[in-house]
């Protein structure tokens, strides 16, 4: 499980000035691309309050 925050310094770096909502837009695009349904997610889950993981089968 990664932060919105871990992702944004892997992604952008530590000094990016930007809201986490950034990443939320992202993912959702990521999401799309893959065909991923957030309500039933079989590559990207969120975890509420806190980033996003990998869905484990």
């Amino acid at each position: 499980m990664l932060t919105r925050q871990e992702l944004m310094d892997a992604v952008w770096g530590e000094h990016y000035f930007g809201g986490s909502n950034t990443v939320d837009v992202h993912m959702k695009s990521l999401r799309h691309k893959l065909g991923d349904n957030p309500r039933e997610p079989q590559y990207i889950a969120t975890v509420r309050g806190v980033g996003y993981r990998i869905v484990d089968k």
